[in-house]
């Protein structure tokens, strides 16, 4: 079954019209993504290599797990989605700490996939061990906790490569470093 997309103005509202998947990044049309960042009592950061197959930044280093906002569901409810399908695991509501919503940089992946996405950028207090994970290896690779240093050098380009969220990943730091 296709999943439709809300679409949104350039302001992140909604428009009230609605289009599936492919045609929205096919059409570069703007829609709504959830990131969420896995922290765990360590305040290690939870990473995932993307898998290869991916159409958008295949085999870099990404957030804990990120999806899209399907048409007629809140922010929350995919976030959760996506962790459930993603690594397998539930989280309740009060695991999700809202941080922002970033408007990512329309980005050509080719002539077929465009992003133009705002994202709502989350961080999930999970203490879940890798092994207690279920990988969707369609989607992910690996993952992998990173502690703060070494995610701060990755970051800045001194370790495997990453997805380039560069606003993002100073609203991260920030936040963790309170």
């Amino acid at each position: 079954m296709p999943e439709y997309l809300d679409i949104l103005d350039d302001k992140g509202k909604k428009t009230g019209s609605t289009a599936e998947y492919n045609d929205v990044h096919k059409n570069g049309q703007i829609h709504r993504t959830v990131h969420v960042w896995f922290i765990n009592s360590k305040k290690q950061i939870l990473v995932q290599k993307r898998s290869a197959n991916k159409s958008a930044y295949p085999s870099l280093w990404d957030i804990s797990v990120a999806g899209h906002v399907s048409s007629g569901e809140t922010s929350l409810e995919a976030a959760k989605k996506e962790v459930r399908e993603e690594v397998g695991i539930e989280l309740p509501d009060q695991a999700f700490t809202f941080l922002a919503t970033l408007k990512q940089p329309r980005t050509i992946h080719n002539k077929d996939f465009i992003d133009d996405e705002f994202n709502d950028v989350y961080i999930a207090a999970c203490d879940a061990d890798i092994s207690d994970l279920t990988i969707e290896l369609k989607e992910v690779e690996e993952v992998r906790w990173l502690e703060l240093p070494e995610f701060k050098e990755w970051v800045k380009g001194r370790g495997e490569p990453m997805v380039p969220h560069e606003e993002e990943y100073g609203l991260l730091l920030s936040k963790l470093i309170q």
